[in-house]
């Protein structure tokens, strides 16, 4: 893990060298938000749930850059993050994190260097969503799921939460991006040790240091009558599993439709199986072999957005399912502040269930 830090700091001092000359623009922005919500869920649920619950999340994004001319750019990127309160302690250190990054940018394509998502994740376009409930992350915070669970003493998901890769998180890794050619890029990502809170895998596993790659391919198209936005991935992490996604967006004036899909399979016998424990309860990795999708639509006026999706997850050897519906509103006040009302219903089965309905309002402040 220390890696990346050092080749950071090298490229920092060989970069001071070579623009002894120019300026370094430096760049200081984030955001917070503070939402509270009501559950209504069957009294066979109460105890799963708190009926008023509040959350707060905030980011703060530091980078250094510097142009050498057109075409050359360098920037060293710190992301600090954190939450209150939050279902998933699913930041690197638990209830906060940092993403610590190199990003360079040259006619041969843009190489990327430390905690950053793989290039599925940066390339795939599924559901529109927007305001208080703009992942499935942000729903469980007001009705838990117990199909996922991250915390101190448990990691476990017994289905896939997102319909974009997401297993390694943002676990120290080096990305390649082609150029655009006619809308399209192609991306690489390499993971030499794929265990990161923000992803999926439980520190217990038995492959927890095991490596990954990740390939992506993204186009962006103008129809006349409408634009679309498409990719396609497939990951193999060693020992854990293999995965591909595909997303697909479709924008028309106001509107915008969309949808991905996800599915993950261990491609042959089980190599070195995790006994059931404590830290890895039963079907903690149950994620490996299932699939998701989602399909929703959004629509955005002036400072007014609104969207509405459906996202269902589905283990492949287990009885394990989500169905999340949620519908966001967000209103942009000013150039700083944002308010929210959003609703969503969910139904979660597994050796646990839950269901019911969320009622969430916040406001969020950019700066």
């Amino acid at each position: 893990m220390k890696i990346p830090y050092l080749l950071c700091s090298a490229l920092f001092l060989i970069a001071s060298t070579a623009a002894k000359a120019g300026e370094w623009e430096l760049s200081a922005e984030g955001y917070a938000q503070g939402l509270y919500g009501y559950a209504a869920t069957p009294h066979r649920f109460d105890e799963q749930n708190k009926n008023n619950h509040g959350v707060g999340k905030g980011e703060i994004n530091l980078s250094a850059a510097y142009d050498f001319d057109d075409d050359y750019r360098l920037s060293f990127n710190l992301d600090i993050n954190g939450g209150i309160d939050r279902e998933l302690k699913a930041y690197n250190q638990g209830v906060w994190g940092e993403e610590a990054y190199v990003i360079a940018d040259s006619p041969y394509g843009r190489f990327m260097l430390g905690q950053t998502f793989n290039v599925d994740a940066q390339f795939h376009e599924s559901a529109p969503t927007t305001g208080a409930l703009a992942s499935n992350n942000d729903v469980v915070d007001f009705i838990s799921n117990p199909n996922w669970k991250r915390n101190k003493k448990t990691t476990k998901f017994a289905t896939l939460n997102s319909t974009h890769i997401n297993t390694d998180g943002v676990a120290a890794k080096a990305s390649y991006i082609t150029p655009e050619i006619y809308g399209t890029m192609l991306g690489f990502t390499y993971v030499p040790d794929a265990y990161n809170r923000r992803g999926l895998i439980n520190k217990h596993a038995s492959y927890e240091k095991d490596g990954g790659f990740i390939a992506s391919v993204y186009t962006e198209q103008d129809l006349d009558f409408a634009e679309i936005k498409a990719s396609l991935g497939y990951a193999e992490f060693h020992d854990d599993d293999k995965e591909m996604s595909a997303s697909l967006q479709i924008s028309r004036g106001n509107w915008t439709l969309g949808g991905g899909y996800r599915k993950t399979y261990i491609d042959g016998k089980e190599t070195r199986p995790t006994p059931v424990t404590e830290q890895t309860p039963e079907l903690f990795d149950n994620y490996r072999e299932g699939e998701a999708w989602n399909a929703g639509i959004g629509y955005e006026i002036g400072p007014f957005k609104t969207s509405l999706s459906y996202f269902e997850a589905k283990a492949s050897r287990t009885d394990n399912k989500d169905r999340i519906v949620t519908f966001s509103n967000q209103y942009q006040v000013n150039k700083y502040v944002e308010v929210y009302a959003a609703a969503a219903h969910v139904d979660f089965e597994g050796q646990d269930n839950n269901q019911g309905y969320a009622f969430v309002t916040g406001i969020g402040v950019t700066f």
